[in-house]
């Protein structure tokens, strides 16, 4: 027996065995890895865009008519001429507008005049009021505490007595009570007096005349009441009775005449304010005047509301323009907007503010110029079938490259969210209206087997990756699922 050769066939033998089991559980490993792309969940920058096209346009265009029709007298400007905002363009002949408006403000002059002498007047009325106070006090004063002195005694204190009874009892003693008011309305008067003059202005000038009237009136009430009594007195001689009532008639008549001297200035004053009322009134109509044939003028000038470049110009002198025909037209220069039509599904995401990248047709991807949104059309326009809203953009900076007509594409900036958790939008996966992900576990070969999780997503980058809100922690990773064949 060959004992050398079976031992060969053996070690062969167990080498082949070994290398099958080597080739087995090789092809074996090779079919238990993942057959699935993953990503992880990190924090990062998302940049939410919308991308659109539009066309570049002056920022302000303007056609510009004259509001009244005339025969215009000069030309200011012409095509291509640059003008700056308020310059006149053309003028229409207004002359006959010219005389009328010296006219009218030589009445105006006139009315101004009248009222300020009518206001003058009524000054001094208000300045005679304190005078007119004192001296109707005076006249009172002289009345009540010298001319009927002597049918009282005590009668500045508080218990004033008649000198004489009379027939009517109750007369007597009501004569004595009104001197006892009569003194306090003296006083208190005397006092408001001087408290006005020390500030006066017109509304406290015409109460004090007020008082003066009312104070007046009682104090003639009193001097009624005290001649009666006097009529009824007992025990008095012919003689003093007679020196008794000419005291209190000469005291009434001099009431009399205080009360007509302050209801006169009282009246005067009223009519005159009326009066000043009246002035400014035709005043204001004057000033009126002056103002619509002032407009009028106004309107003979064709000015341009923008500075920029003349594009059209029709006025020629000797001409009648008509009202509210185009004669000239103005197109901003330096200043461009973008306009475009942005779809329904994603003006949503667009505000005015956001920034926006921009490049021209003209120059290519490699210029690109900063813009921003300034207006969003609230109102949609259908173009062909789909609901769009015309949105404007204004470049941040002048720049000559820069012409109307060119074509833009923009990449608005609709939201950047910093240091937010986020991951391939491929891996966000939707069912049922929720959104969901695989999450990815060491050792796991069957995405069908993977966690399925529901997450909240937020804004959607345009580098293709996707913010989470919640459901994933940083560092977990998600099965990206292959594409649908």
């Amino acid at each position: 027996m060959d004992y050398k050769k079976i031992l060969s066939d053996k070690t062969n033998w167990i080498i082949a065995a070994v290398v099958l089991a080597i080739v087995i559980y090789a092809l074996a490993g090779r079919k238990s890895a993942p057959q699935f792309e993953t990503a992880k969940a990190e924090k990062r920058t998302i940049t939410q865009e919308v991308s659109a096209t539009g066309s570049v346009k002056p920022s302000e265009s303007v056609e510009l008519a004259f509001e009244t029709s005339g025969r215009i007298s000069s030309v200011k400007a012409d095509v291509g001429n640059a003008v700056y905002a308020g310059q006149t363009l053309a003028t229409l002949d207004f002359s006959e507008l010219d005389t009328q408006l010296n006219k009218a403000r030589a009445d105006l002059d006139s009315q101004e005049a009248s009222l300020n002498k009518t206001k003058t007047d009524l000054e001094n009325y208000y300045g005679n009021v304190v005078n007119a106070l004192n001296s109707a006090y005076t006249s009172a004063n002289d009345a009540i505490r010298i001319k009927i002195d002597a049918l009282f005694s005590d009668d500045e204190s508080n218990n004033p007595k008649l000198t004489f009874d009379s027939i009517n009892s109750q007369e007597k003693i009501l004569s004595e009570n009104q001197r006892l008011i009569i003194r306090d309305v003296l006083n208190t008067w005397l006092s408001k007096i001087n408290s006005v003059g020390s500030s006066p202005t017109p509304n406290s000038l015409e109460q004090a005349l007020s008082d003066a009237k009312t104070n007046l009136n009682a104090i003639y009430g009193f001097l009624n009441l005290l001649m009666d009594t006097t009529i009824n007195a007992l025990s008095l001689s012919t003689s003093t009775m007679n020196s008794y009532k000419t005291s209190t008639n000469d005291a009434r008549a001099e009431i009399d005449s205080a009360i007509l001297s302050v209801t006169t200035l009282s009246q005067n004053i009223s009519s005159q304010k009326a009066l000043v009322s009246s002035k400014e009134a035709d005043v204001k109509s004057y000033e009126a005047q002056v103002e619509n044939i002032t407009e009028q003028i106004d309107k003979s000038f064709l000015r341009s509301p923008i500075s920029g470049t003349v594009t059209k110009q029709d006025a020629k002198v000797g001409q009648i323009a008509a009202a509210n025909s185009v004669i000239a037209s103005v197109i901003s220069t330096g200043s461009y907007e973008i306009q475009s039509y942005i779809p329904e599904v994603d003006i949503a995401r667009v505000k005015v503010g956001n920034e926006a990248k921009v490049t021209l047709d003209a120059y290519g991807s490699d210029v690109v110029f900063d813009a921003a949104v300034t207006s969003i059309d609230p109102g949609e326009t259908v173009i062909e079938g789909v609901a769009t809203y015309l949105t404007k953009l204004n470049f941040k900076k002048p720049d000559e490259r820069i012409k109307p007509g060119m074509t833009a594409n923009i990449d608005i900036v609709s939201a950047t969210h910093e240091n937010v958790l986020g991951i391939p939008q491929r891996a966000v996966q939707k069912s049922e209206g929720k959104e969901f992900v695989l999450i990815y576990k060491k050792g796991l070969t069957d995405e069908s087997s993977a966690e399925k999780r529901e997450i909240m997503t937020g804004i959607r980058g345009s580098d293709g990756y996707t913010e989470i809100l919640s459901g994933l922690s940083e560092g977990e990773e998600v099965i990206i699922p292959k594409p649908k064949q």
